[in-house]
């Protein structure tokens, strides 16, 4: 049953990365055999700050969050992750340094990690699986990017309606406090901007 399971979460896996790709992986056996299952609970971490971490995350299911502790030791949302995304703490794995924040499973998760040394070493003669992962990167990028150009440029309410737009699901999947951090606001403002685009 193992087996068969597996399996399935690899075909899956497949699917989904010749979807971003637009064309057939190549030898996907050998990228395949790679890739290990691992389920999380709800509130598990998969990353500890201060941990040397070296994998790449694709999301099957659940939805994860990364996540820093500033210096008054309060949590502070850096981002979220759903099903289908990939995650990896590529700054440090280049630098070969401690991760410096968490991610959590903010319910429970199943997850492909792979050795992400050991998928650019498969790249480096898999043509079709570097402009994967690269575009899997710049996806990563862009949506850091995105976030920090609203914290630096949007005002509280401007944050809030671009988090509605961008995020719809996920207003009722995570609780407030979580959503409050993410937009660099108090969960009391965000109750306050929550009720004046109701009365809208």
């Amino acid at each position: 049953m193992a087996d068969i399971e597996l399996s399935e979460h690899h075909r899956r896996l497949k699917t989904v990365f010749e979807r971003e790709l637009d064309a057939p992986l190549k030898r996907w056996d050998l990228l395949a055999e790679k890739f290990y299952h691992r389920q999380m609970v709800a509130q598990e971490h998969w990353i500890q700050a201060g941990e040397v971490c070296n994998e790449l995350c694709f999301i099957l299911d659940g939805l994860l969050r990364v996540y820093y502790i500033d210096g008054d030791g309060n949590e502070v949302n850096q981002h979220f992750y759903q099903a289908n995304e990939v995650i990896a703490p590529i700054s440090a794995i280049i630098s070969d340094e401690p991760c410096q924040y968490y991610i959590q499973a903010l319910e429970p998760a199943k997850l492909m990690l792979a050795d992400y040394n050991q998928l650019y070493e498969h790249g480096s003669d898999n043509p079709e699986w570097l402009r994967l992962e690269i575009k899997m990167l710049q996806r990563v990028f862009v949506k850091n990017a995105r976030h920090e150009a609203r914290l630096l440029l949007g005002n509280a309410e401007q944050r809030y309606k671009w988090f509605c737009k961008e995020y719809p699901e996920l207003l009722e999947r995570l609780p407030q406090y979580h959503i409050a951090s993410f937009l660099g606001i108090t969960p009391v403002s965000l109750s306050r901007l929550r009720k004046k685009a109701e009365v809208k």
